[in-house]
């Protein structure tokens, strides 16, 4: 079924987010709500939309896109047949309402259109319940997790009138066009992922208060150390509400199915029964001082007191690797670290008896886990890096000390020999890159692998550490287009693994070039190397298509730059950041960006606007905020294609690269063009000590902006002069090298590392 025009019914927090990520994916979006004003019955449609479009918090990635967004209200726009083909609900959790604004729609929606519930907690057999077997068929639930734009979970809950094929069609829709990963839960209280989320919160609070555990300690133990947000359960709860996990932990309390597997903490009641519902009121599990520090509850004294020490020796043995964690927890036998394996002895037995009540797929709960709360890995995953057999072994051993030990682990799990995963094997909801694979060429360790299509594109996947730019990669990049260039295949796609891009160059390296006094030897070889790289990308024979998600910024921003076409998932940051640092861009990305305006034909006021924003953007290491504003800073071209999941870009770019080899792919060739030179230098130099004499750039940033600047003008040569993209990287490389000699800039290299932030010198 083809979903071109959506209704949403409730225009409050939830509705109004749904409907802006609609339009944000070239949707057609009514927006409705109640009347509360005669005189303007559209008032509250009217004031999400002015949320929506707000023009420094607003909602959309375009404000352009607001053309495909009307507004009304229950009363008039719903009581003629209406043509939209899905309906999402988000009204109040109020049993009542839900019917009635379902009867205005059943009176009005075709009878293709899917009709779908954003509840979190009433049963969707209970709202489908009084109307028809045809209207029940098509009804379902529709979870979006907030905020809406940037996670990734939505849950579709059918019931047991639901068709299956409505499920197929949304599931696809949900995935494929609002780029999100679909967890098919059944119709049970909390459905997955609050159902699993709760659970293991409220456990470990509740085992945290028997064993006197002060919030701050209780943070320190489920958070980073079991793969979760840094911030822990408490802190959590906090930033969410406490009153949101306190409501659904006592709907699953409140389930006869579930009562005897939830032990509740006290702390919750009494802080809800105070009002203090944590970040939102103010004060929660923390209180924040005038002086920003921050003080704690402490339960017994029904008051807030000092941190207490985090001094476990376990802790001490914790790091960023997840199987030494786990494994290191699960041979634990002191106090805390027993503690923290019940609390993965917990989950995993919770987790278990959930497949096939919750949800079908184990794999499912993994992703509601990943996708919808930011754990690293799921349950499952988890339990894989332990091992199978020897955690199954140790449950059954201590059942009797499991809540709801009545219920024995599940059949499936006991007799079970393999891993829940194979080697290699993720959570994705759409074939993962490796299916592409047909046959390596290569692999080196630390560097890269090259492997083709069944069909004859080459795969180029970045494997250095974190995704940096290293010596040997340019070197690969290089390998990979005389293999492209000189053997039978279509293209190449440039991609990495992990969810983000590629963070550039390693400031540590630099740094040590730095100490060692090799900046004009080997740092200028190394960024002649890096220009060379990216030059065989640019004017390869061939498409070079890159796959981005997450942050590109500096060096990897610069790949992107210098390809024959991206494909960038909507939530990529793109940026070229190393003035920062003190810096210039130094893998000709600022040549390559002032070579797209010089070629454009534009007359010289116009060059000089195009080329002042550029130089702001990249003098203040402005990184985009979507794709969409990638676009508009000039990071991505008009041609370059966004989609909205990330999980796809791969599969985009490889589509990219077969329909450019199908129809005589011209490369790009070199040209010659007139620059501004001594002309923009000096307008620029004025503007940046302009912005230093209003306080907005110190004395050294004018330096780097000036350096920056003279690439940009194509160098210290006079309005006009005609000149080749050669010229102006020979401007580029000796300013970097220049900046890199500079004692500020090490400055800045050396703070940026030890303090993860700027310095402004």
């Amino acid at each position: 079924m083809s979903i071109s025009k959506v209704t949403v019914l409730g225009a409050g927090a939830m509705g109004s987010q749904i409907a802006a990520h609609l339009v944000n994916v070239g949707l057609k979006v009514q927006l409705l709500d109640i009347v509360v004003d005669e005189d303007d019955p559209n008032k509250l449609a009217k004031e999400a939309k002015g949320r929506i479009t707000h023009r420094k918090k607003g909602l959309l990635y375009d404000n352009e896109l607001a053309a495909n967004l009307s507004i009304g209200n229950f009363n008039d726009d719903l009581k003629e047949t209406n043509d939209s083909d899905l309906y999402i609900e988000a009204v109040s959790e109020k049993l009542e309402i839900k019917h009635d604004v379902w009867g205005k729609v059943a009176k009005v929606a075709k009878d293709s259109a899917i009709l779908a519930t954003n509840t979190s907690g009433i049963p969707i057999a209970d709202i489908a319940e009084p109307f028809d077997p045809d209207f029940q068929k098509r009804f379902l639930g529709l979870h979006f997790f907030n905020p809406v734009r940037v996670m990734k979970l939505v849950e579709i809950i059918k019931h047991q009138g639901t068709d299956e094929k409505v499920v197929e069609d949304l599931s696809h829709f949900t995935t494929y066009t609002l780029g999100k990963g679909v967890v098919i839960c059944h119709d049970v209280t909390g459905f997955v992922g609050n159902r699993i989320g709760t659970f293991t919160g409220m456990d470990i609070a509740y085992r945290a208060e028997q064993a006197g555990l002060a919030v701050n300690q209780t943070d320190a133990l489920s958070g980073q150390v079991l793969g979760r947000p840094r911030m822990g359960t408490n802190r959590l709860s906090d930033f969410v509400g406490i009153d949101i996990g306190y409501h659904v932990s006592h709907g699953l309390k409140d389930d006869p199915e579930e009562a005897e597997y939830f032990k509740l903490p006290q702390a919750p009641e009494y802080l809800v029964d105070q009002g203090w519902l944590g970040d939102k009121s103010g004060q929660g599990f923390y209180k924040k001082q005038e002086d920003g520090s921050k003080l704690i509850f402490d339960l017994e004294k029904k008051d807030y007191v000092e941190k207490k020490d985090v001094d476990f020796d376990i802790l001490n043995d914790l790091g960023k690797d997840l199987k030494h964690n786990f494994n290191t927890i699960f041979e634990a036998e002191d106090e805390i670290g027993l503690f923290l394996w019940k609390t993965l002895r917990n989950l995993f037995f919770y987790s278990a008896i959930n497949v096939g009540k919750a949800t079908d797929e184990y794999k499912n709960i993994d992703r509601a886990m990943v996708w919808g709360y930011n754990w690293k890995v799921g349950p499952f995953q988890a339990w894989d890096l332990i091992g199978v057999e020897r955690v199954a072994k140790r449950i059954e051993e201590e059942i009797d000390d499991i809540p709801g030990s009545d219920t024995d682990l599940p059949e499936w799990v006991k007799g079970r020999t393999e891993p829940f995963y194979k080697e290699g094997e993720g959570i994705s909801s759409v074939p993962e890159v490796e299916t592409y694979y047909h046959e390596n060429l290569w692999t080196n360790e630390g560097s890269s692998r090259l492997d083709t299509t069944e069909d004859g594109v080459l795969l180029l996947q970045m494997l250095t550490p974190n995704n940096t730019l290293t010596l040997d990669f340019q070197k690969d990049i290089v390998k990979a287009i005389d293999v492209l260039e000189e053997e039978d295949y279509k293209g190449l796609v440039l991609h990495t693994p992990g969810p983000h891009f590629s963070y550039g160059a390693n400031l540590n390296d630099m740094k040590d070039a730095i100490d060692r006094g090799v900046v004009d030897t080997e740092t200028r070889e190394g960024t002649e190397g890096l220009h060379y790289a990216v030059s065989r990308m640019k004017y390869a024979s061939k498409p070079v298509v890159s796959a981005v998600s997450g942050r590109a910024l500096g060096g990897g921003a610069e790949l992107l730059l210098h390809s024959t076409h991206v494909v960038a998932a909507a939530e990529s940051y793109i940026g070229l950041v190393e003035a920062g640092v003190g810096l210039i861009p130094g893998g000709a990305g600022t040549v390559e960006l002032a070579e797209r305006i010089y070629r454009k034909g534009y007359t010289k006021p116009e060059q000089i606007k195009h080329l002042s924003n550029l130089l702001q953007t990249i003098a203040t290491g402005s990184v985009s905020k979507h794709a969409y504003d990638a676009r508009q800073k000039g990071f991505l071209r008009e041609t370059d294609q966004i989609v909205q999941n990330e999980e796809l870009v791969v599969a985009a770019a490889i589509d990219k690269v077969r329909s450019e080899s199908k129809y005589n792919y011209i490369p790009q060739y070199k040209a010659n063009y007139s620059v501004l030179g001594t002309d923009f230098i000096a307008l620029a130099q004025s503007n940046l000590e302009s912005s230093r004499d209003g306080n907005f750039a110190s004395d050294y940033d004018v330096f780097v902006g000036t350096k920056l600047a003279e690439v940009l003008a194509g160098g210290q040569v006079p309005v006009h002069t005609i000149v080749n993209e050669d010229q102006l990287l020979q401007v580029e490389v000796d300013n970097f090298v220049t900046l890199s000699q500079e004692d500020k800039t090490y400055d800045r290299i050396t703070y940026m590392l030890e303090n993860n932030k700027p310095l402004r010198n």
